[in-house]
């Protein structure tokens, strides 16, 4: 099971702005965008190795 990426609240204010600008700077969905920059930045996948399931060994004894 992927371990869900940990966000700051710095990361996720950049992202709202973003999605503001391009929105042309409509003011009145603050609370839309910051939404939506925590799904998104939320769905990217963790940094670090990926998480494996063992290899079963020939005689069917996993690692």
């Amino acid at each position: 099971m992927i371990k869900p990426r940990e966000l700051s609240t710095q990361e996720i204010a950049r992202r709202a702005h973003e999605l503001y600008v391009q929105r042309g700077g409509e003011h009145g969905k603050d609370v839309e965008d910051w939404i939506r920059a925590e799904k998104e930045l939320g769905d990217e996948p963790a940094a670090g190795p990926a998480k494996t399931r063992p290899v079963p060994r020939s005689n069917g004894i996993s690692r």
